[in-house]
């Protein structure tokens, strides 16, 4: 008996040997080069080996026919190749290529500012717009400390290379939002409504940007929400005008957020004096929010946001015709913003994004004697497919549409109108080497309130011209329907502005240099001629930006310095000619510095700014807008220090603006006589906040 296992085992181990086959071979560079420690191996099988030093391998395998072979090594792309196994010898001579290194890989980037707390070349995290001293946690605030953009004067919005506000368009998640902004009052700036904790990542465009993006003349700010928090946490917020709290709720795979708050600056205005208005209701704000987000598969991801927020402000003003009538003027404003998006990966080249979003901002109140009412709404559906090819390459293609209406009423008199916006895209970004990048895009829209039709082309080019620097270009055609204020008189034309953009970059380790210059060719813009509408206007900006950041220069600090030269002139609304815009100062400048002091867990902010005079029109100077107000300066310092309280994370701040009291004026207003004038001022010269945030259930700042 036992000679007769023996003999089967023998018959077994002979057959297992012949069945087995030997594959051998070598795993290179294209250049010949060996790699070392790669490992192959047969897919869903133990069958496989390591290179050698010189990047042999040699294994044998039980596996027949056709089969999948499998390579990897550090550094390098896997791969794999079909091999049918018959049972001869194989020696196979595989190449392999070098993965791509992000750091050394080009990207698009002419007139793009990217912002977040982990993304490559980041200029601002969500904390650093936080603490910027003189930003307040306003998000359009720290922008302007960028370059391109003018620091904030009497006017709400962000103005960037001689363009209007309403030339510039916030993006949430992808989604337009309509009325970023607080309620408004006549000669005071109102900062934005999102908060930066909203957000992961922020991309400040002042020009160039994706066709993904319209009805933007001059820039883009696309901002990119968090994903789902880590853990339950509950963060309050108390200051000295107001306070707030938010619920985190994290569950498996999914989290809800809920958020609420309440400002009401009447201890600010009792000991700030205000400069120019006599409140009868001090600015009174409250809103709530609520956020679900849940991670549908390993790659997608579902968000739905939700906010409310309403405010409330009456004053008066001073009447320069009628001093002892000063003019009356009220704001109860309220604002509904939904927004929901979903994204995935179809399988390993195809990606969908798709969302749906609604704004409803409602203005009403009483200008002096006169009852007014106006109501913005915008509701908009968007979807985008994405096909990645090649190693690095992708094309984007989508379509949106917009429901776009405004309705308003003086008194008895009422007037509306509603379009609906269509749009489609298409976008390469391909890359010809890690080294060189091509962006070509088309953009088409068609409005059925303008009847018309524009197709909008853009092209991007950047080139690696060292592992640290590299050059791009940027051309494109943007165009952007006429504000709600002329289209609700009558339908007009789009309006249209060329940019074109060059910029050299430096990026090393915590240090940053940016060289750009552009020129914006306006046409098409909205003139107002006498008591009619036409799109007869134009205009130009040109000019050029540096920008430096440096975080290695002193330890523990971190800074950054932007300059601007702006040449910008238009003839549009009711300009009698082409001149500069009051909102485009020639010269600015933004100093910011932050410096942490380990010892004392606190962190010293300061921000600079400087601006040369803006012009205004003096009704007894023959050339329109010839009269320039004096420079503008403002020095702003926050202080921050961690701690704990009740034994939960703390952050105590104070941020000051304007501690110097530098005496700012935006411009004038003139009599009808234009005998009498007065300056149009910040609505304080100084003012401070002091406030502690506070996380429960976490070690770290978590909102």
């Amino acid at each position: 008996m036992k000679n007769i296992s023996l003999t089967l085992l023998m018959i077994f181990t002979a057959a297992c040997l012949q069945a087995q086959t030997r594959i051998s071979g070598s795993i290179k560079t294209s250049k010949g080069k060996a790699i070392t420690n790669a490992s192959i191996s047969i897919k869903n099988s133990y069958d496989g080996a390591s290179t050698d030093s010189a990047g042999h391998f040699d294994f044998s395998t039980t596996e027949n026919g056709i089969q999948m072979l499998m390579f990897s090594a550090l550094n390098f792309d896997a791969d794999s190749l079909q091999i049918n196994i018959t049972g001869k010898v194989m020696t196979l001579n595989l190449l392999m290529k070098a993965a791509v290194n992000e750091l050394e890989t080009v990207k698009i980037s002419a007139g793009i500012y990217t912002t977040g707390d982990a993304k490559k070349g980041a200029i601002l995290g969500s904390v650093d717009i936080a603490t910027l001293a003189g930003s307040r946690a306003d998000i359009i605030a720290a922008m302007q400390t960028l370059p391109g953009a003018q620091p904030a004067g009497a006017e709400t919005g962000l103005f960037v290379r001689g363009g209007t506000a309403a030339e510039t368009k916030t993006y949430f998640d992808g989604m337009l939002v309509k009325s970023p902004f607080n309620a408004t009052v006549p000669d005071q700036a109102s900062r934005g409504r999102l908060s930066p904790f909203l957000f992961k990542g922020t991309s400040f465009s002042s020009g160039g940007y994706s066709a993904q993006y319209g009805q933007a003349l001059s820039s883009a700010l696309v901002l990119e929400s968090t994903d789902l928090p880590e853990k339950t946490t509950t963060g309050i917020t108390a200051l000295t005008v107001g306070g707030g709290i938010d619920q985190n709720i994290r569950f498996k795979n999914s989290a809800l957020i809920l958020g609420g708050y309440y400002y009401n600056l009447v201890p600010q205005y009792s000991i700030f004096k205000q400069q120019q208005n006599t409140f009868v209701k001090i600015p009174e704000q409250g809103g709530g929010s609520i956020q679900y987000k849940a991670k549908t598969s390993e790659t997608g991801m579902f968000k739905f946001y939700a906010a409310y927020g309403a405010a409330v402000v009456s004053l008066y003003s001073p009447n320069i015709d009628v001093p002892t009538s000063p003019s009356y003027f009220s704001n109860d404003n309220s604002n509904v913003y939904m927004n929901s998006t979903y994204k995935d990966y179809l399988n390993s080249s195809w990606k969908i994004e798709a969302g749906v979003s609604y704004n409803r901002d409602r203005d009403a109140g009483l200008m002096t004697v006169n009852n007014y009412k106006r109501v913005d709404k915008l509701l908009e559906g968007k979807a985008t497919l994405t096909h990645y090819f090649g190693r690095l390459s992708n094309l984007k293609f989508g379509l949106e549409t917009f429901n776009i209406g405004r309705t308003e009423s003086l008194n008895t008199l009422g007037r509306s109108y509603t379009d609906q916006l269509s749009s489609a895209f298409a976008e390469t970004d391909a890359y010809l080497s890690s080294r060189l990048v091509a962006r070509i895009g088309l953009r088409t829209e068609y409005s059925s309130y303008l009847v018309r039709y524009n197709l909008a082309p853009r092209v991007s080019l950047a080139y690696k011209t060292t592992t640290s620097s590299q050059v791009s270009f940027a051309y494109g055609r943007f165009f952007q329907n006429p504000e709600d204020g002329y289209l609700i008189q009558k339908p007009l034309d789009y309006e249209q502005a060329d940019h074109y953009i060059l910029k050299y970059e430096l990026n090393l380790a915590d240090r940053l240099l940016r060289v750009e210059g552009y020129y914006k060719d306006y046409a098409n813009l909205t003139k107002v001629n006498g008591t009619s509408l036409d799109n007869s206007g134009y205009g130009y900006a040109r000019g050029f930006e540096l920008f430096l950041k440096d975080k290695k220069t002193i330890p523990n600090g971190d800074f950054w310095i932007s300059y601007s030269f702006l040449d910008s002139k238009r003839d549009f609304a009711d300009y009698p000619m082409l001149a500069r815009p009051s909102f485009a100062a020639k010269h600015t400048l933004s100093v910011v510095g932050k410096q942490f002091i380990p010892k004392l867990n606190s962190q010293i902010g300061a921000t600079y700014v400087f601006a040369s005079g803006r012009s205004y029109v003096n009704p007894n100077n023959p050339v329109y807008l010839s009269d320039m107000t004096k420079s503008l300066n403002n020095l702003s310092l926050s202080l921050s220090y961690l701690t704990h309280v009740l034994k939960q994370f703390s952050v105590l701040y104070v941020n000051a603006s304007n501690v110097a009291g530098f005496k700012n004026i935006y411009g004038y207003k003139y009599s009808t006589d234009g005998l009498n004038r007065r300056a149009i001022q910040p609505s304080s010269r100084r003012d401070i906040i002091l406030g502690i945030i506070m996380t429960i259930g976490d070690d770290n700042f978590v909102r």
